[in-house]
């Protein structure tokens, strides 16, 4: 047999199955079902869908929240939520509950046996409709108090929960908070979440926060019906301070003695270091020579000398003029002092440190005394015990932002009513979001297709005008088309497009740029066979020196003489087959021949001197004169 809770429960699963209409600013039958089964076993519930909430929540009098919410449906949302319509505002609205409710209790009452233990549920959802930067987004549970009025809702009001998220600056965090009272001293201490989970603060999706407490002290965090933070919170470490005082506290009275030493080990005093044990990183490369026109007595920097005073320049008020600075044209190889320059150092061992020996004077770890506290006390039952009742709702907020929005307000018993209403209610609307976020970046890149589509068509029109030039671009069109296919979804090469994607965006604007690509693959094979010729394979024979030119010069004189001499055509090849006899008739003139060509080659070497000479003084000052060299004809 199922009792009316069961029933009530059954009523929402067949409608979550079935689901609410979307498209609507007005929330569907289905979903008003939804609601009115949630309200019905809610200890409070708030969809903001009727005009009835500013009757249930009243703004705070208070002349510092001078923000004022409103009631609006979000794009994409079936209903209406609560909304932060202007930025850079605090905030502060209340509604109270029809009776307090303790935090949680024991089925049959808060005194008497239990066999179930009845949580407390609190959950509501949130969404940023232009982002957060820096705000709050939680909730209040306000403790109850006979004064307790709406309208004074005060950043000192008493509260007894704090739940929900909360960004300014970092990643932000779920806020868990207990305002929980000492059994002894009858203080009240704020015992926050230690490890406090991250909030979904990402992106415009409606996102829903769930905070499950138990009575046996287990609590548990939920985004969007995901875990995120759970555990005990008895446990050591998860609230700070803890919910329940320690045992033992250290000693006030036990300080440290001041010769107490903690350090285990320390320098040897005693160690030496190595002779020839080289600490110098860098050293001057001795083999470095001056470069050749450097200039050491130059400056590197020399008034403009076209530079002038401006005639309104008051040396009293604008101090003396000085001519700008522009770099010394005498300095093309360098000026200034020559250093040579620095080399790693083979012998470099980096830096020398004595070894570490055990301390004599170490005590170990100096340990403070403890002693018992005086404010231990052991309740099996702190929460319902140290936390107060609630009495009232409240959004307490400040915001840099505008339009957060807030919605479907739970406060149950039950976590089954909860999770019913995260899929009833939550769950359709985030599908919705993501579904129409999804068509619209679908649409977005059709329309781009499109737009791309009609200037290709635009342009195969132009070249279609322009004749063969067109042709040939609407071939370079067309394959860019082509190596573009193969990077769309299902493509050949659809896994690389991610990391191509700028290369592949500019080919989309740029369909020519599939030929440029293509003409470069050579250049860049032949690249480095052309810096190796241009700057390593051979010497720059327009700047050769005078020295240079004239032997080089002569060598063509010689090299002329060798083509010259077979120039005697068979007269020559006669001389070379004349018989000994003749060849010794003629040795007088071969004697003379030997003589001239010895006086002609010292006259050669001592114009070349000459040239060496004249090129060393003026090298730097005017550089030679370049062309072809002139010769005379040979007389045969």
């Amino acid at each position: 047999m199922i009792n009316r809770h069961g029933t009530a429960l059954l009523g929402i699963g067949l409608l979550v199955i079935f689901g609410p209409c979307a498209g609507s600013s007005e929330p569907s039958p289905a979903t008003s079902e939804i609601l009115e089964s949630i309200r019905s076993q809610a200890l409070f519930f708030e969809d903001f869908n009727d005009d009835g909430w500013q009757s249930r929540w009243k703004h705070s009098s208070d002349p510092k929240y001078n923000g004022r919410f409103i009631t609006a449906a979000a794009k994409n949302w079936t209903g209406k939520g609560l909304k932060i319509p202007d930025s850079s505002r605090y905030y502060g609205l209340t509604a109270l509950l029809p009776s307090p409710i303790d935090p949680v209790v024991r089925q049959g009452g808060s005194s008497g046996p239990s066999e179930t233990p009845l949580p407390l549920v609190v959950q509501y959802e949130v969404r940023y409709d232009s982002g957060v930067t820096c705000g709050g987004s939680y909730l209040k549970l306000l403790s109850a108090d006979s004064a307790l009025e709406p309208q004074g809702l005060r950043e000192s009001t008493p509260y007894s929960i704090m739940f929900g998220p909360d960004k300014c600056g970092g990643p932000g965090k779920i806020h868990l908070i207990l305002r929980h009272r000492h059994a002894l001293t009858g203080t009240v201490t704020e015992k926050h979440l230690s490890a406090a989970p991250l909030p979904e603060s990402s992106d415009i999706y409606t996102h829903v926060y769930t905070l499950r407490i138990g009575p046996d002290h287990r609590y548990e965090i939920l985004v969007d019906g995901s875990s995120r933070s759970s555990g005990s919170l008895l446990e050591e470490g998860v609230l700070a301070p803890p919910l329940l005082p320690p045992r033992e506290v250290p000693d006030p009275d036990d300080i440290k003695p001041a010769d107490w030493v903690e350090q285990a080990t320390i320098p040897d005093p005693d160690a030496v270091k190595p002779e020839g044990w080289d600490e110098r990183e860098q050293i001057e490369d001795e083999d470095a020579v001056k470069p050749k026109g450097w200039r050491e007595d130059e400056p590197e920097m020399i008034d403009d000398p076209a530079a002038k005073k401006p005639a309104d320049w008051d040396d009293e008020e604008d101090g003396a003029w000085e001519p700008p600075q522009l770099p010394n044209p005498r300095c093309k190889v360098g000026c200034g002092p020559w250093r040579r320059p620095l080399k790693p150092n083979p012998a470099f061992k980096g830096a020398w440190k004595p070894p570490h020996i055990p301390n004599p004077k170490y005590k170990g770890p100096w340990v403070q005394k403890r002693i018992p506290n005086p404010d231990f006390y052991t309740d099996p039952e702190p929460l319902r015990s140290g936390v107060a009742p609630i009495g009232g709702v409240a959004l307490e907020l400040w915001t840099v932002d505008s339009g957060y929005m807030f919605d479907n307000i739970l406060l149950t018993r039950d976590p089954a009513v909860a999770e019913a209403a995260r899929r009833g209610l939550w769950q359709p609307r985030h599908e919705a979001e993501v579904a129409a976020f999804e068509a619209q970046v679908k649409a977005n890149e059709d329309a781009e297709r499109r737009r791309q589509k009609t200037e290709a068509e635009e342009r195969r029109k132009k070249r279609a005008q322009a004749g063969a030039q067109g042709r040939v671009a609407e071939a370079f069109e067309q394959l860019t088309e082509r190596v573009l296919g193969l990077f769309e979804a299902g493509g050949l090469l659809s896994p690389l497009a991610p990391s191509l994607a700028p290369l592949l965006e500019w080919l989309r604007g740029n369909p020519q740029g599939s030929g440029v690509l293509l003409g470069g693959l050579p250049l860049l094979v032949l690249l480095p066979l052309l810096l190796r010729t241009a700057f390593g394979g051979g010497k720059k024979k327009g700047n050769a020196s005078p020295v240079v030119a004239a032997t080089e010069a002569d060598r063509a004189d010689g090299s002329e003489d060798e083509d010259e001499e077979p120039a005697g055509g068979e007269g020559a090849q006669q001389g070379e087959q004349e018989s000994p006899e003749a060849a010794a008739a003629g040795g007088g003139d071969g004697d003379s021949g030997d003589a001239a060509a010895a006086a002609e080659e010292e006259r050669k070497e001592g114009t070349k001197e000459e040239i060496a000479a004249d090129a060393e003084e003026e090298e730097e000052e005017e550089p030679a004169a370049k062309g072809p060299r002139r010769r005379t004809p040979r007389v045969a």
